[in-house]
This record gives structure tokens, C-alpha cells and sequence, in this order.
């Protein structure tokens, strides 16, 4: 990796990034308005609403540094494993150990980088066995402590290496964070359309129903797009070849992740992870993808990086 980001430059290109979005939402909503079908338009515009208010935020945040990701990622996962625990029943103790564990995960990655892993998961992983002891309850202590645990490594750990790359990178690695932030939106975006539009075939019926393979398309296209807003500002560090990657990678990323929630909530027998979000539902079914990919853009950076400097 070479040379100095300017994150300047890229909170330019996130604004655009976020504009394109509602400009777009807009424009749907003119050429649906008066058609039967499809998404209702002030569904679409309250969506495009809700994205570039959680872009502006996440702006803030990679502005700030290490410290603002940590906070707003670590709001994101209190949420996040909020709604999961209220999803799966989980009674309120462990509710509240896990916005406790998640908070936890969160600061430590922030103070201490990847090596709080070496303790950080040990420590967590005594702390939550203490709980089926304590409640002798043979029914459902064990499945309680397992959901918990799969909410924690699925939102907050995930979560954690986006302020792990933010401290391995420094503002590099901040503007990789928008980047793949972007390009999740566009590929969501993406595949929203080319569901809608070209959609025939489901992907992935028992899980989600209303996903078609032709979205997969929008997926790429979309991951494409907003991956290519960046581009000016991450070829120079990275690589045009790395760059390059992050397209299949954040396509591939915001699938895996929406079906994996997807398959939560059908397990739970939910349509929305909650409420907190007008258009979409849930802290969870928006920052679904985001979690995926994020983590594999930190590994992917990781092993580039040590290639690179091999």
C-alpha cells in the first residue's frame, strides 16, 4: 500500500454517493406514481430517506476516526442484538449481557486493536457459561446462551472489524469503511431493481421468497457503482487490482448477509427484526449486509496488505 488517503475526497464522493440514492428514489417514485404493483413510491422515498440519514451519520463517524466508528458501530450492534434477543425470546438477562458484551467487544477492538481477540472472546465465552449453571433450568438454558452467542459473533464481533480497520489503517482504512458502506447500499439498491424489473427466478425460495436470481445482476452492477466512486481515492493505497476485488466481494457480501438474516427470521418466525427504521424495519435488516462485508473487506485488506509488504 502507498501513498496517504484523503478522506476529504472521499466524504465528497459519499455525499454524492448518498444524493444518488434519493435522486434515484425520487425518480421511481415519479415514473410508479398512479401504477398498480411493485413497491409503493413513499415506501421507496421513506427507504431513501432512511439511507442517507444512517450515511450522514456514518460520515460523522469515519470523520472522527477510530473513536467515532467505535460509537456508532457499537450503537448499531446494541441494537442490532436488542432486536436479535427479542427476536429469539431471550430472557432479559441475557439481553442485557449481550448490549454489555457487545459494548465491551466494540471498545476493546477500539483500545486494543485485533489482539483484544486473544482475551476478549476467552473472557466472554467463561462470563456466558457461568448462566446455565446459575439457572439449572434443563429446558432452554442451554439453547438460550447458543442463540445469544450466534447474535454476539454475528452482529457485534462482525461489526468490530470495521473499527478494526479504522485501527489497522488508520483514515485508509476509514475510507474503506465508506467505501464498502457504499457499495452495500448500491448493490442493495441494485438488486432491488433488477428483482423488480427483469426478477423471474427466485434465489433462494424457503429463505426469502420475494428475491429473484436476475437481482443477483443489480447485485454486481450496483457493488460496481459505488465501489467506482471511490476508486480515485483507493487505487493509490491499495491497488487498482485490490479495488478490482472489492466489487465481487461486496456483491457477494450483501447477499450472504441478507439471507443469513433472512434465514434468522424465518427461525423465528418474524417478517421485521424490529421497528427502528422507517421503510425497512429493523437496526438488522439494514446493516444485514453491511456486517458481512465489512468483515471481509478487513480481511481481504489484511491479506493484501501483508502481501504487499512481504
Amino acid at each position: 500500500m502507498t501513498g496517504l488517503p484523503t478522506l476529504d475526497a472521499a466524504s465528497v464522493i459519499f455525499l454524492v454517493g448518498s444524493a444518488g440514492i434519493l435522486i434515484g428514489a425520487g425518480i421511481y417514485a415519479l415514473v410508479r406514481r398512479g401504477r398498480p404493483g411493485g413497491t409503493p413510491p413513499r415506501t421507496v422515498m421513506i427507504r431513501a430517506a432512511t439511507y442517507v440519514a444512517l450515511a450522514a451519520m456514518l460520515l460523522v463517524a469515519a470523520r472522527t476516526g477510530v473513536a467515532g466508528l467505535a460509537i456508532l458501530f457499537g450503537l448499531f450492534g446494541a441494537a442490532g442484538v436488542i432486536e436479535w434477543g427479542r427476536m429469539f425470546d431471550l430472557p432479559s438477562h441475557h439481553r442485557i449481557a449481550l448490549v454489555i458484551a457487545n459494548c465491551a467487544i466494540i471498545a476493546a477492538v477500539a483500545i486494543e486493536g485485533v489482539t483484544a481477540a486473544y482475551w476478549l472472546v476467552g473472557g466472554i465465552v467463561l462470563v456466558g457459561a457461568i448462566w446455565p449453571v446459575l439457572r439449572a433450568d434443563t429446558g432452554r438454558a442451554i439453547r438460550d446462551l447458543g442463540y445469544a452467542a450466534v447474535g454476539l459473533a454475528l452482529i457485534s464481533v462482525m461489526l468490530a472489524h470495521g473499527v478494526a480497520l479504522a485501527v489497522t489503517f488508520g483514515p485508509a482504512g476509514s475510507s474503506l469503511v465508506l467505501a464498502l458502506a457504499v457499495g452495500c447500499a448500491f448493490s442493495d439498491v441494485g438488486a432491488f431493481i433488477a428483482g423488480k424489473t427483469l426478477g423471474r427466478h427466485p434465489l433462494a425460495p424457503r429463505l426469502s421468497p420475494n428475491k429473484k436470481r436476475e437481482g443477483l445482476i443489480g447485485n454486481v452492477v450496483g457493488a460496481a457503482a459505488g465501489i467506482a466512486f471511490f476508486a480515485p481515492i483507493l487505487v493509490p493505497i491499495y491497488g487498482g487490482p485490490f479495488v478490482v476485488a472489492l466489487v465481487p466481494l461486496v456483491a457477494g457480501g450483501s447477499v450472504w448477509g441478507d439471507l443469513l438474516e433472512s434465514a434468522a427470521k424465518r427461525e423465528a418466525r418474524v417478517k421485521d427484526a424490529g421497528t427502528w427504521l422507517p421503510g425497512f424495519g429493523g437496526m438488522l435488516d439494514r446493516v444485514d449486509s453491511l456486517l458481512i462485508t465489512v468483515a471481509l473487506g478487513y480481511w481481504i485488506a489484511v491479506i493484501w496488505g501483508a502481501e504487499a509488504g512481504a
